[in-house]
């Protein structure tokens, strides 16, 4: 049977969540470790850009711990407190993933900016040799996380932090030799301005997709319209109001509505069809129907109800 071989193929890919934690763990402690050599080396070697490298590795660190957090909670059941279960805890990690790092970038711009004016003397070989370090860990960090970013959007948040850190550290780099052979010091400046706009740029398209579910959007690729459309196409169903599309999470989305069946339909079958439609066709399998008659109304209390009309 074919789905034997693909079930053995996956161990590669799919770390069990516990190497998953402890992999974590020590990425955490690495970068921590990193954070502070970079300080210190900065202040040593007179660097803004060694040292917004190492705050920014810092906040890689707790990128890290709040994402796998997150992602632990969202692996407990549903209960009745929190009746959709946890899964939502990974998107407000990604949100506020997201909001520390355009937090740090803008602090970033502002100190170098106020360095452009001033430009101090750097050494460079320090500079040199710790942002080699970090480069190093930082892509060490980023391949541990790009496993898990494909299917989550709080990991994925916690890469990019981590490939935007990899990619000040180049900079910073660069920034060394630059330093070491022309001592052209707008360098160290110019380049940790760069390093935030280009985080800047990258958050304003991940963030969408988080602030969606979090106002309770539809889908990206389908909306209540063409679900309102597709039910009133039905056999048996009259019209549909009180629709309500939304995501509990990125893999699943939910949907609620009332339907005026026809004079005589048969509730109970014409749910069904609908459902299994919804399935089939939309891939919407968290749904919740309530069927209403033209003569009886709306059950909603007053005002929830569209008023009878021609449409």
């Amino acid at each position: 049977m074919p789905h034997d071989h693909d079930h053995h193929g996956h161990h590669h890919h799919h770390i069990t969540p516990e190497t998953g934690d402890r992999q974590v763990a020590w990425a955490v402690a690495i970068n921590v470790g990193l954070t502070f050599a970079q300080v210190a080396g900065g202040l040593v070697a007179g660097s803004v850009a060694l040292i917004a490298d190492g705050v920014h590795n810092f906040s890689d660190a707790a990128a890290l711990v709040l994402a796998f957090g997150a992602r632990r909670l969202a692996r407990r059941g549903a209960d009745a407190a929190m009746s959709f279960g946890w899964a939502r805890a990974e998107v407000v990690a990604a949100l506020v993933n997201y909001v520390a790092l355009v937090i740090l970038a803008i602090w970033l711009m502002a100190e170098a900016t106020g360095r452009l004016l001033n430009p101090p003397g750097v050494d460079g070989w320090i500079v040199v040799w710790l942002a080699g370090l970090a480069l190093a860990i930082d892509l060490g960090t980023a391949a541990l996380t790009w496993r898990l970013s494909k299917d989550s959007l709080n990991i994925r948040a916690a890469f990019l932090h981590n490939l935007a850190d990899a990619g000040a550290s180049v900079a910073v780099i660069v920034g060394g030799v630059l330093i070491l052979l022309y001592d052209w010091r707008l360098v160290d400046p110019l380049l940790t301005i760069g390093i935030s706009l280009f985080i800047l740029w990258h958050v304003a398209g991940d963030l969408r997709p988080v602030l969606r579910i979090l106002m309770l959007g539809a889908p990206e690729r389908r909306d209540a319209t063409e679900v309102t459309r597709r039910l009133t196409a039905l056999d048996g169903i009259e019209s549909v109001h009180h629709v309500h599309l939304w995501q509990i999470d990125e893999k699943r989305s939910s949907l609620e509505a009332h339907l005026v069946l026809t004079e005589g339909a048969d509730f109970a079958e014409v749910i069904a069809r609908a459902k299994h439609m919804l399935a089939e066709e939309m891939g919407l399998t968290h749904v919740t129907l309530e069927p209403e008659t033209p003569a009886r109304g709306c059950a909603d209390h007053e005002g929830a109800c569209p008023s009878p009309s021609p449409y």
